[in-house]
């Protein structure tokens, strides 16, 4: 599941047209509520799954059936991938292990948060070295990681990346002042499997960082 978005345009003598984006698919829509069921409809499953509501924040909760839901911006929605509690907390437990293999660099806070020490940066790019960390989603691994999140000092060409926040609204729990560059995994490749060494994983997301900063600005 990635952020998604929900906006709306006005077009003349057409009035308010919405579009609600699921997992990465924006759909048209015809007024400014949408019901559980509809949601699932216009994704193509069976509304006895479970949707999931995600707001501008990335905050995420499971929808009622029958809930009525007014569109905001910054609103998205996904199917919710069912994983037993303890399924999700062994999950994760694999995948930090699969990291701590291969970056040998790596700081956790519990299991919500990884910081990556010492992660270099492509030309361009200023510092050249830095920490840089990500959380890890309550709903993971149906829930897939958002937002990278780097030293506010961090540039690009000497200024500000795009799509930046700085400070970022939700602070790590490391040393320093934080800002996040908006960064998800592509929705239709993440479909994680029952083995954690399988993919899509915590290691995917990692090392797609650096198609994240080889993209500049």
């Amino acid at each position: 599941m990635t952020q998604t978005h929900t906006h709306h345009c006005e077009t003349p003598n057409q009035g308010p047209k919405f579009f609600v984006n699921i997992e990465g698919t924006k759909h048209p829509w015809p007024k400014p509520t949408i019901t559980t069921e509809e949601v699932a409809e216009l994704g193509g499953w069976d509304p006895s799954v479970g949707v999931l509501l995600i707001d501008k924040d990335n905050n995420e909760r499971t929808l009622k059936p029958g809930e009525i839901i007014e569109l905001k911006p910054g609103m998205g929605f996904a199917k919710k991938v069912r994983f037993r509690r303890g399924d999700i907390q062994n999950r994760i437990e694999q995948e930090l292990e699969i990291l701590q293999r291969v970056y040998q660099r790596l700081i956790l806070h519990g299991k919500e948060w990884v910081m990556l020490g010492d992660y270099d940066l492509p030309p361009d790019w200023s510092p050249a070295r830095v920490n840089v960390c990500f959380q890890i989603p309550p709903a993971y691994p149906g829930t897939p990681p958002y937002g990278l999140y780097v030293d506010a000092t961090v540039q690009f060409q000497g200024r500000p990346p795009n799509n930046y926040q700085n400070p970022a609204a939700n602070q790590p729990p490391f040393d320093g002042i934080w800002s996040v560059l908006s960064w998800q995994p592509d929705p239709a490749t993440w479909r994680p499997a029952a083995d954690a060494n399988q993919g899509p994983n915590l290691l995917d997301w990692v090392r797609s960082f650096a198609r994240r900063f080889h993209e500049g600005h």
